[in-house]
């Protein structure tokens, strides 16, 4: 099994090495997000902190540009920032029987070994369903895995036999010393370790509103959040009681974590004996993961999809976000501030700028990939906001408006925008050439979009409309790669 892996490891990356000349003169490649060097990226599905590295994990499929019978692709970073693309962590084969290996997540065991959790799918699936295994590593850089089955299967451990056969997106999470599992399309199933090494499951009880993909239930702060992958990506913020299993909401109606999908799922699964296949992606935020960084910081990474296709590379990861709690259990997810590093020089800077129903162009700036810190002020505005346009004009632009208490950022409606003692707005944005991530008032609110401008070498533009709107300060980086 060993050489037949490492064989097959092999052609995994010879695969996408043949892949990156052409991917690397796509100037709509992000720059300063973390992707795969080329073919199909999908949900982020593990990370953690183990000896001096940060480790991510993800759905990879490494020898196609399209979603299907993805393994787990593995990379690191030292700061969330750099990344180092590594060799698979998993990957399906027939020799194995499985044509899959779905998102899951990872936790530790008693003895500090990072565990990796996914959804072994067989290659009758969905005839067969899928179960739920686990991964331990076999040397210290965490390169080489080895599966092992820990007896999650439907009609095993209390595993209802008639559960849905596509239940996977296993998400790990601690409760007082004792260690929990949910799961997406199970009903609610609640799975708890049955040993020290996480390697014995049983199903205990139910919880719930878990439902949509990728759930993540997690303790932050005094509270607890569960965070679902629906459409758009929402969480409900609560308690959650490890003796009687049960997750009590206390934040009422489900939150917004970010806007960016709308309210149904626009492309359909559709399934035949051979594999999954999906018609079309959304533009946006999904398949998140969580987890707790050395100085106790709770960090979110999610997948950013929506990409065109047939360019030799499709998915990124988002930037970090730092996850905290306001006194209204409302979940707020800031940018990393170890981000500041990428900026290039002193930028540009702006304060209390007056727009009296006109647009001005700010700076001599031109990128494709820019970070921007903006606060304004409508006053009497009809309408008021920030254009990323070509310098010429700002008629072809990717455009964030505010009018009323209402955004619209690409075409993306964010309601019930709220304005500081001094009347302003927070907008804080990156543009990396076809991905926009807007956090707004700090990160209470949030918006990710796959954009394409039409244009390169962007500027940007500030506008008011029926009137004038002041901006406060203004600060605009050039941002440089990661790569």
């Amino acid at each position: 099994m060993g050489w037949m892996m490492d064989e097959l490891i092999q052609k995994a990356l010879a695969a996408v090495e043949a892949e990156v000349p052409r991917v690397s003169r796509d100037p709509s490649r992000p720059a300063f997000h973390f992707r795969p060097p080329a073919q199909w990226m999908n949900d982020v599905c593990g990370a953690f902190f183990y000896e001096g590295w940060y480790h991510v994990f993800f759905q990879f499929n490494p020898w196609s540009d399209e979603c299907r019978g993805c393994g787990w692709g593995h990379a690191r970073s030292r700061d969330l920032v750099y990344w180092e693309f590594l060799p698979p962590a998993l990957l399906p084969s027939e020799a194995t029987g499985d044509w899959g290996n779905a998102s899951g997540s990872a936790a530790f065991n008693a003895r500090g070994e990072p565990v990796l959790f996914f959804g072994w799918t067989p290659v009758e699936y969905p005839e067969r369903p899928r179960e739920q295994w686990a991964a331990m590593p076999v040397d210290k850089e965490l390169i080489r895995w080895r599966r092992i089955d820990i007896g999650l299967a439907p009609g095993k451990s209390g595993v209802p036999a008639e559960i849905d056969p596509i239940w996977t997106d296993m998400f790990v999470f601690r409760a007082e010393n004792r260690c929990f599992a949910v799961f997406k399309s199970s009903d609610g199933l609640l799975c708890e370790a049955q040993n020290e090494e996480l390697t014995t499951w049983k199903a205990v009880g139910r919880i719930d509103g878990v439902d949509g993909e990728c759930p993540n239930l997690f303790p932050l702060e005094d509270r607890y959040v569960l965070i679902r992958s629906t459409y758009p990506i929402s969480y409900h913020v609560g308690d959650f009681d490890p003796d009687t299993k049960q997750f009590r909401v206390k934040n009422g109606e489900a939150q917004i974590l970010d806007y960016a999908y709308g309210s149904e799922q626009p492309g359909q699964w559709v399934l035949n004996h051979q594999r999954p296949q999906s018609m079309n992606f959304h533009r946006g935020l999904y398949g998140t993961t969580t987890f707790n960084n050395p100085d106790g910081r709770c960090i979110l990474l999610g997948w950013v999809s929506g990409f065109k296709t047939g360019r030799g590379w499709n998915g990124c990861m988002s930037l970090p976000r730092v996850l905290s709690l306001t006194d209204e259990d409302r979940l707020v997810g800031a940018p990393l501030p170890d981000l500041a590093k990428l900026r290039v020089k002193d930028g540009i800077s702006v304060e209390d700028l007056i727009l009296r129903d006109e647009t001005k162009r700010i700076g001599a700036l031109r990128t494709d990939a820019l970070e921007v810190l903006a606060e304004i002020a409508p006053v009497d505005a009809r309408a008021w906001g920030l254009k990323l346009a070509a310098p010429s004009s700002s008629n072809e632009s990717l455009t964030i408006r505010g009018e009323g208490d209402r955004l619209n950022v690409g075409g993306t409606e964010v309601p019930g925008i709220r304005f500081g003692e001094n009347g302003a707005v927070k907008l804080h944005l990156f543009f990396d050439r076809s991905v926009l991530e807007v956090f707004i008032n700090d990160g209470i609110q949030s918006v990710t979009r796959v954009v394409y401008p039409g244009e390169r070498g962007l500027a940007v533009h500030l506008f008011a409309e029926g009137g004038t709107a002041i901006v406060k300060s203004l600060k605009v980086w050039e941002i440089k790669s990661v790569w």
